[in-house]
């Protein structure tokens, strides 16, 4: 039962943002659910690529979607992912939670996304607005762009064992029902509150992932 209220409420807020399931799923299995951040990254990434078609669909049909921007940014993401990947199998499980309680921290200031690089939505959304899309066709296409990362870092994490492929196919069911609603939501705001939802959110999950983590230790 957890994993199907995760897994809804990733798909809402997945589609309502443009990212991936690192956000949303990877924070309430740690929290919730008591999972290891390796088995929890790696069956997010499985499970958000059902999530993430649905929200494309959806947006499709708003005409807010850009294939050719969407290759431009998903493609080399895809292929640094199994980089980081094994990168990932040689830092410490609380090191892991630290860092990615400081990394979603640093986006709502605007500066550690540069510094570690990473891919995915949370960087998708702001890089294809920068691009000169508008925030609603940004989101669309950010959700497209994760469809190759999703795909090769699944494939890369499989290779270590870390997927748990029951549980993904939960996730990813109950998200792409709930993607529906969130893009419905984000078609309907502004710009601005969207930027602000966004922010209390990653502060929110940053503190709560820190907070664990420093738990654990003690």
């Amino acid at each position: 039962m957890r994993l199907v209220l995760i897994g809804l409420a990733a798909g809402f807020f997945s589609a309502l943002f443009g990212v991936g399931g690192g956000t949303v799923i990877v924070p309430l299995l740690l929290l919730f659910c008591g999972w290891e951040a390796r088995n929890a990254t790696a069956t997010s990434l499985a499970s958000i690529g059902i999530a993430a078609v649905s929200g494309v669909i959806a947006y499709a049909i708003h005409g807010d979607v850009r294939v050719g921007y969407a290759a431009l940014v998903g493609l080399p993401a895809a292929v640094s992912v199994a980089g980081a990947t094994a990168l990932q199998q040689r830092l410490h499980t609380r090191t892991l939670e630290l860092l990615f309680a400081a990394f979603l921290l640093g986006l709502v200031a605007g500066l550690l996304a540069g510094l570690f690089g990473v891919g995915g939505g949370i960087v998708f959304v702001p890089a294809l607005v920068a691009l000169g899309l508008n925030h609603h066709e940004a989101i669309g296409t950010s959700l497209l762009a994760i469809v190759p990362t999703v795909l090769v870092g699944t494939w890369s994490q499989s290779r270590y064992g870390n997927v748990r492929w029951r549980a993904a196919l939960v996730l990813g069911l109950a998200a792409a029902i709930t993607a529906q609603g969130g893009v419905v939501l984000a078609e309907s705001l502004s710009d601005a509150t969207l930027r602000r939802l966004f922010a209390g959110l990653l502060v929110l999950v940053s503190f709560q992932i820190g907070w664990r983590a420093r738990r654990r230790e003690s």
